[in-house]
This record gives C-alpha cells, sequence and structure tokens, in this order.
C-alpha cells in the first residue's frame, strides 16, 4: 500500500494553514516588538476569514497585507516589509486562488435586485 503523501497534493493544505497562521504570527510580533494592537487584532480578523474561507477573505488579506507593506517601507521595518510581500505572493499561487477566489463583479452583490441603475 503506497502513500500518496506528495508535496503537491499538500500543497493546497499547507497553504490555507500556514497563510491564516502567519497573519497571527505577525500579530504576536507586532504587539511584542512594538505595541501595536491594532495590528493584531486586524491580524486575527484577516486570518479568521481566513480559516473559515469567508467570501471576502481574500480582499481583506490585500488590505491588511498593503497596509503592512506601505506602514513597513515607511518606517524601515524590513522584516515586516518581506512578510507582507511573500504573503501577497503566495496568494497568487493555484492552491490560494482555489482556496479563496478572487471577487467577481456582480457577485458581490449577491446577484439581488437591491440596487438597480435605471
Amino acid at each position: 500500500m503506497a502513500c500518496h503523501c506528495t508535496i503537491r497534493a499538500m500543497g493546497p493544505r499547507l497553504v490555507v494553514a500556514l497563510v491564516p497562521l502567519a497573519c497571527i504570527v505577525y500579530g504576536v510580533a507586532a504587539v511584542v516588538t512594538r505595541g501595536a494592537w491594532v495590528s493584531v487584532v486586524a491580524a486575527t480578523l484577516v486570518a479568521w476569514f481566513l480559516w473559515r474561507r469567508y467570501g471576502r477573505a481574500r480582499f481583506a488579506a490585500y488590505v491588511f497585507l498593503s497596509a503592512v507593506a506601505l506602514r513597513s517601507a515607511l518606517t524601515g521595518r524590513w522584516p515586516s516589509l518581506a512578510f507582507a510581500i511573500g504573503a501577497i505572493l503566495v496568494m497568487q499561487t493555484p492552491p490560494a486562488l482555489a482556496a479563496w477566489p478572487r471577487l467577481r463583479p456582480g457577485a458581490v452583490r449577491g446577484g439581488g435586485d437591491r440596487m438597480r441603475r435605471s
């Protein structure tokens, strides 16, 4: 009986587990190194959205990681900048796209008749 535990088979699971975990680790590091409680709250929310595969989790992660990258670039915190860029690059991989699909125009409103243009 052969084991089918290959890197290719484990890739999607690793991405789905490691991206939210990396957000949590970033939040903890931000609180420990500079007392940034807002960062830990935002990181926890984004990680929760990613773990739950919330419909807008990918968008929330991009907003969070972009803010981390911008703040890191402006303050010269290069490890945080590397983290943000790395996480954004990981979000571009096929396993991440499968786990957290991109938002599609029209799908955001749920296809309902709430707002019609005249």
